[in-house]
């Protein structure tokens, strides 16, 4: 938990008043990640929220990287233990800049299985900087150490820390085994406003992700684009894109690039909805390496059944990004929709996504906040000759404020996963219950 001490002093600040001076300049709207959304709940900027829990915990169906002594793939069951977390989530402002903080780590001791103990940390850390009414940067940085994919993952599908983005790089729920992944992600961007109507982003990104188990592939990856938007009025803004991306696959044959083109709508629907829309097509040029049968001839005379070689798959396929959000005086509401592309899961490589939530989260101005959510998550393979995947998850949580710094926690958290045809299917699910530490009179909203 190294990063948790490097938070605490670099942030400890509460948020200022002078938000207005930096939004007064943003135009057309902010087109690259930087502080974003990073910490908010139910759909707001909030305070920097530092908290410290004791769970109880339920684990069923944990699903490590390993066979039985039969060749069928090992699923853990009634796991009972104790887990002690640490977090903070929030932003700071200044007159011309915003950060933005999301930090959990955690510590799990299962008292009937030590083999399963372990630990999880995760941080998502945004910074922008207004240069001048018409030019302002945005950074970004992403990192986690996974060892358990089961329950809340900030920043997931079914967090309402976060949302559906058509480029995730390593959601949780795409994960097939409960085996330690590490993961890097920075973005960089600048945006020009030509006019308070007419602006112009360019950005870039790159990311890492390595699995402990050998067999499972990570992956490097890259790309750049840019973004042109034109507000028609307080309440309408449209626009184009394009952007290019690179994946590496450095302990395994193969690589692929894409090439997408967008455009995009957004709008505001009264004064509580809000829609956005990006769409366009995208062109993917893939190479790797499959397992192919051989002829009865050729196997007869080299005694083997199987060869490999390569493959290079070139196809063009349409993207979406859509979402529709409410805002409620103390919750919000927010359904989400993409397909796009996908890096893969340490077994998919470059993949077809398609990735759908929908949340809604609630922070009460006396003692409760809550948060329910389903997503639905899918991979198709572009060269490699293997069934598609799908998942399934679900959760619900509360906190329930006991005295002024104690609050109750409970969660249950849910996920399926399928492979079409090949007849797997697990299910796995996770239930919370214990207290939590933090100062503030408005309630802990964990997720």
């Amino acid at each position: 938990m190294k990063h948790s001490s490097v938070l605490l002093i670099c942030c400890a600040a509460f948020a200022s008043t002078a938000a207005a001076q930096l939004s007064n300049y943003l135009g057309p709207g902010i087109l690259t990640n930087g502080a974003g959304d990073i910490g908010n709940r139910a759909g707001e900027q909030v305070d920097l929220r530092f908290y410290a829990d004791v769970n109880g915990i339920y684990d069923n169906g944990l699903t490590p990287f390993s066979v039985d002594s039969k060749g069928n793939l090992v699923q853990v069951g009634g796991l009972y233990g104790i887990e002690g977390l640490v977090g903070v989530y929030g932003s700071h402002m200044w007159r011309t800049s915003l950060l933005g903080i999301d930090f959990r780590g955690d510590l799990r001791h299962y008292p009937g299985d030590t083999y399963y103990d372990g630990s999880d940390e995760y941080l998502n850390i945004g910074y922008t900087y207004q240069k001048s009414k018409r030019l302002y940067f945005d950074l970004r940085g992403t990192g986690s150490t996974y060892s358990n994919y089961i329950g809340a993952v900030p920043g997931d599908a079914t967090s309402t820390a976060g949302s559906v983005t058509p480029n995730a790089v390593n959601p949780a729920s795409l994960q097939l085994f409960d085996s330690r992944t590490d993961y890097l992600q920075g973005s960089a961007g600048m945006t020009y406003l030509f006019t308070p109507r007419l602006s112009v982003t360019f950005s870039g990104q790159g990311f890492w992700v390595n699995y402990q188990a050998s067999q499972l592939v990570g992956v490097d990856g890259y790309g750049a684009g840019a973004k042109l938007r034109y507000r028609l009025s307080r309440t309408a803004t449209i626009g184009g894109g394009y952007s290019r991306q690179y994946f590496e696959y450095p302990n395994y044959f193969g690589n692929a690039n894409f090439d997408q083109y967008s455009v995009y709508f957004s709008k505001q629907l009264g004064r509580l909805w809000t829609f956005t829309a990006e769409g366009g097509a995208y062109h993917v040029n893939m190479l790797g390496l499959q397992t192919v049968a051989l002829t009865p001839e050729v196997a007869a005379l080299l005694g083997v059944s199987t060869s490999i070689q390569t493959y290079q798959a070139s196809n063009w396929l349409p993207s979406i990004n859509g979402n529709l959000a409410r805002r409620f005086k103390t919750g919000s509401l927010t359904f989400n929709y993409a397909s796009g592309n996908a890096p893969g899961n340490g077994v998919y490589l470059a993949s077809r996504s398609q990735q759908g939530a929908a949340v809604y989260s609630y922070t009460g101005i006396h003692r409760v906040s809550l948060s329910v959510s389903a997503g639905y998550w899918s991979l198709s393979s572009f060269g490699q000759d293997i069934p598609p995947y799908r998942a399934f998850t679900g959760g619900a949580g509360f906190t329930y404020t006991i005295a002024r710094a104690l609050r109750a926690v409970a969660r249950y958290d849910a996920r399926q996963q399928d492979i079409t045809i090949a007849g797997y299917r697990a299910t796995s699910y996770r239930v919370t219950l214990g207290l939590a530490f933090s100062p503030g009179t408005i309630p802990l909203s964990l997720w």
